[in-house]
């Protein structure tokens, strides 16, 4: 019975390693765009935060976040087995997770346990304003952008924003042996007290 606990300890020890040590996305610059967008070049979308990209769009949110954690999961040959999880955040958290003073309608999170989170926010003027109520019109439940060309003023449903949190190889391998070690010591311990409880 030992000797089959170990070996099955060995196993689940050794797929889990092989879990956290598989290559994945490095940087946002793994993502792609959505298709037709145009990427924002506000300074908060490009160089004051890292790993973050923005994208504005005629998309609403069940393609956006449909798309994302299809080629989030895409990314990782273990999605054949399970999907990324997937958190959804209240829009409120946006400041937090993406940037300061970032707008929000909604906020998704993908997460590969030990790997890395993956965060897509959206901001729709059309449901903000249905959800506070706010009298609207065209303009209103639009973004609106001037193209630095022509001048000429482009109107998009959504702006799609985008935060990648990267993990390094050996943090991902330390901390999951430390969680194994923790693991076996708190079951010797277990077992100790177990003993001694018996022997009492």
């Amino acid at each position: 019975m030992i000797k089959r606990l170990k070996i099955i300890s060995w196993v689940l020890f050794i797929l889990g390693l092989f879990y956290v040590a598989l290559p994945g996305p490095s940087s946002i610059n793994d993502f792609p765009a959505l298709t037709p967008s145009v990427k924002s070049t506000l300074e908060g979308d490009t160089i004051q935060n890292p790993n973050i990209a923005a994208y504005y769009s005629d998309y609403r949110r069940d393609f956006i976040t449909w798309f994302y954690k299809n080629k989030f999961a895409g990314m990782h040959i273990f999605s054949l087995i399970f999907p990324p999880v997937t958190i959804n955040h209240p829009p409120e958290r946006a400041y937090q997770y993406i940037r300061d003073q970032q707008e929000s309608t909604f906020l998704e999170e993908y997460v590969y346990p030990l790997r890395y989170s993956f965060y897509v926010n959206g901001f729709e003027p059309f449901i903000e304003n249905k959800t506070y109520n706010r009298p609207s019109n065209f303009q209103g439940n639009h973004i609106i952008i001037r193209d630095k060309t022509s001048g000429e003023e482009k109107y998009y449903d959504s702006k799609t924003t985008l935060r990648f949190y990267p993990t390094g190889l050996f943090s991902r391998v330390l901390v999951y042996v430390l969680i194994w070690l923790s693991g076996i010591s708190l079951f010797r311990l277990y077992k100790e007290a177990f003993i001694s409880e018996r022997q009492i």
